[in-house]
Parts: structure tokens; C-alpha cells; sequence
């Protein structure tokens, strides 16, 4: 079974090319100016403060992994552009060329690689960590990491999808329960803890800066490369929608966001959000879509004189706030189930007195399924999850309360 590994700079693929090149080139002073997954959306050489240098790097990195050049070849282009501009940078000839052509060319494979991954998660909802024997001085946890395997989903590889440091090779291997039997394992493996350390980074520069790092983990290592530019896209799919007709929007919105890793990627932004809620930081994206509407509920909703201005179901951090106000670990649990359950519930009512959706669905440790309250109000933003008393919620809907708009409470 193919594990991925390649001598980088030797096999170039479409996934790591169109990830390189849909970057941004950003100007910096100092290697902690784009930190971790910024990294996915942005090219930067520290200290590479000048427009036309940084363009030319650029163009001789992206000649690295299109064509495949080797880290010789790449030297001599960064020579050349060294001498054009004259640029004073900081570290010896060798160890920078190198540290830009390597990183580079290995993150942009490791995000090429989680493309390809997502697309398999369905099929292969496995992930296992590979080390490799090729590096001449292993790092002691990331050789006690090889052959850990995890659900594809499991938070444990936002933080650890190599690679996990400088001069790291590891790599990730997509696996069903087939390939778990033939391991010997009857399932997935428990996770390692996160055991986040903090470390002083920039400390030679200007601004240095303390960050939280999980063990084993280099500083400026600990995202997953490519996620961050994946979620970017589907948030961006759904703010184009909104601009469409809420049922035009619908229908547009209903094939891509079926997609397992597009549902992943929502899951995803939902859990940080909550996480951002519980742990008082402040979230990079303070609204983000979880769901949309399917273009029967629409047809539904009209049919109620109820015409949502978009199709798209939204998380905001002041509402997760509200939720979240005890940030009791059984709250939060329920909550990040919201997007899970929006995507296919037992059942959709409509509580028309105050205009809100309930997605009723999902199962607790008891079985016993969840309430998705969404209040529609011009968009439809999630309010909280609850526990879901099936009786009550059928005595409303004979009282008149509620209208079943799908599905069924039996």
C-alpha cells in the first residue's frame, strides 16, 4: 500500500502545485510574521520585505515543485536572485536555501496529501502516522508515533499531520478496517496527549512571542497544511451563496456540501469555534456556516410564509457565548454535534411563533437524540442544542405549535 513518501523535490502532483499557487505573497520581517496555518494561504521568505525579491522566490520555488528540481538546482536560482537584489539575509548560504526549498516543498506536499486524504476519508476513515527511516536523526516521539492510527476526524492531526518540524519526513497513510485486521488492530488506536508546552519564539528579533506547541511538535509546526486553505474554500462557496436567491442558493450549495470533506471542513469550524468560545480566544472567523438549507425545506418554509434572505445556517461567536455561559463539558459536547445533526435529521419543525427551525437527531451516550434550535432571523443562526423530549415535542405539533416540515418523531 502506497504510504505517500516521495524524495521530495522528485514527484510533483497536482494537489501540492494548486496549493503552492494559490497562495498570496506576503512581505515579512521575521519567520513568526505568518504563523502556522496562515502558512496556507500565504508565501513568505523571512525578511523578504521587498515586492520583486520575493516575487522571484517565489517563481523559483514554484519551479521546484512543478518541475521537480533538486535542492542544487534550486540553489543556484536563489544565488542568482541573492546577487539581484542584493539582499543581506539572515544565516549561512547553505542551511537558508535549504530551509526554504524544504519547507516549502514538504508542506506543500502535506497539504497536496490532505487533499487526496479527504477525498478517500469515506472509503479509507483511517489515518496512520508514518515515520521515516530515511531521517538520520529520528525525533524520539515521532518514532513513538509510528504506526498510530486515528479516526481521519480525530482533532489529534490538527496539531500533529506532519510534517511536525524542520527536516521532518513523516508521513500519513489512509487505511480501511481491512487494513487495520491485517495490522492486527481491531480499531483505532487512543491518542497520544497533546501535552501543549509553552515556547519563546523570535527571541534573536524584535517582537518575540510565547506560543503553545504540542510535545514533539517544532514551534510554527502545529496545524495540519492544506485544512486551513480547504475550510477557507467551502466558507467561501458559502458567502458566494448568500448572494444567490435563498432557493437558488439551496440547489447550489447542496452538492458540494455533501461531499465527506466538505462536511468534515464544517464540522471543523464548528469545534473551533466552540473551542475558541470556551477558551476566551478570540476566533480568526467570529461567524461561520455549518449547514444550509435543502431545497425542499425552502419549498417548505414558503409554504409557511416563512422566506429565509439565505440558505446558509450559520455558528456566531455571541451566540455560542450565550450557549456556552456554564462552558459545561455535556453542553459543549452537544453543541458541536449541531452541524452533524443539521445535515441529517430525524426530523424539521418549525416553532412559527418565533420563527425557528428544530433539527431534531443525532444520539447521546444514551441514545436519546438532540434539539438543533436555529432562530430565523433575516439569516438563520444556530441558538443551542438541548436534549430533545420526543413527547413534548409531539404534543406541541398536535397543540399546533409546531409544524413538521420532514421527516418524522416516531
Amino acid at each position: 500500500m502506497a504510504d505517500g513518501s516521495v524524495a521530495y523535490g522528485s514527484l510533483p502532483f497536482k494537489e501540492q502545485i494548486a496549493f503552492f499557487r494559490a497562495k498570496k505573497n506576503v512581505l515579512t520581517d521575521r519567520w513568526t510574521d505568518v504563523w502556522e496555518e496562515a502558512h496556507d494561504q500565504s508565501f513568505m521568505v523571512a525578511g523578504a520585505n521587498r515586492i520583486d525579491l520575493l516575487a522571484d522566490m517565489r517563481a523559483a520555488v514554484d519551479k521546484a515543485i512543478a518541475q521537480g528540481t533538486t535542492l542544487a538546482e534550486f540553489r543556484k536560482d536563489f544565488d542568482t536572485i541573492v546577487a539581484r537584489y542584493g539582499w543581506d539575509y539572515t544565516g549561512g548560504r547553505n542551511w537558508r536555501s535549504r530551509v526554504i526549498y524544504e519547507t516549502n516543498l514538504r508542506t506543500s506536499y502535506a497539504a497536496g496529501r490532505w487533499s487526496q486524504l479527504q477525498a478517500l476519508v469515506k472509503v479509507r476513515p483511517f489515518w496512520r502516522y508514518v515515520h521515516s527511516d530515511s531521517v538520520q536523526h529520528p525525533r524520539p516521539m515521532h518514532l513513538a508515533w509510528n504506526g498510530l492510527v486515528l479516526p481521519a476526524n480525530h482533532p489529534w492531526w490538527m496539531r500533529h499531520f506532519p510534517p511536525n518540524g524542520w527536516g521532518c519526513q513523516c508521513t500519513i497513510q489512509a487505511l480501511n478496517l481491512r487494513d487495520l485486521k491485517r495490522l492486527g488492530k481491531e480499531g483505532p488506536d487512543q491518542p497520544p496527549p497533546d501535552d501543549m508546552q509553552p515556547t519563546v519564539v523570535g527571541q534573536r528579533g524584535p517582537a518575540p512571542m510565547i506560543v503553545d506547541t504540542p510535545a514533539g511538535v517544532d514551534p510554527g509546526f502545529g496545524y495540519a497544511p492544506g485544512r486551513a486553505a480547504f475550510d477557507s474554500q467551502v466558507q467561501n462557496l458559502a458567502s458566494k451563496a448568500q448572494a444567490l436567491p435563498t432557493q437558488a442558493a439551496a440547489q447550489a450549495l447542496a452538492e458540494p456540501l455533501a461531499l465527506p470533506r466538505a462536511q468534515a471542513s464544517l464540522d471543523r469550524g464548528l469545534q473551533r469555534l466552540v473551542d475558541d468560545v470556551v477558551t476566551g480566544r478570540s476566533p480568526d472567523q467570529p461567524s461561520r456556516t455549518i449547514g444550509a438549507l435543502t431545497p425542499d425545506l425552502v419549498r417548505a418554509l414558503a409554504s409557511h410564509e416563512i422566506r429565509p434572505a439565505v440558505a446558509t445556517l450559520e455558528a456566531t461567536a455571541e451566540r455560542l457565548g450565550h450557549a456556552l455561559a456554564s462552558a459545561a463539558p455535556a453542553q459543549v459536547s452537544k453543541l458541536v454535534q449541531a452541524s452533524a445533526i443539521l445535515r441529517d435529521p430525524q426530523a424539521v419543525l418549525l416553532a412559527g411563533a418565533d420563527a425557528r427551525l428544530l433539527y431534531v437527531g443525532g444520539a447521546q451516550a444514551d441514545g436519546s437524540p438532540l434539539t438543533v434550535n436555529m432562530a430565523v432571523d433575516g439569516g438563520i443562526v444556530l441558538d443551542n442544542v438541548t436534549d430533545a423530549d420526543l413527547t413534548s415535542l409531539r404534543e406541541a405539533m398536535a397543540a399546533g405549535r409546531l409544524i413538521l416540515l420532514k421527516g418524522t418523531l416516531n
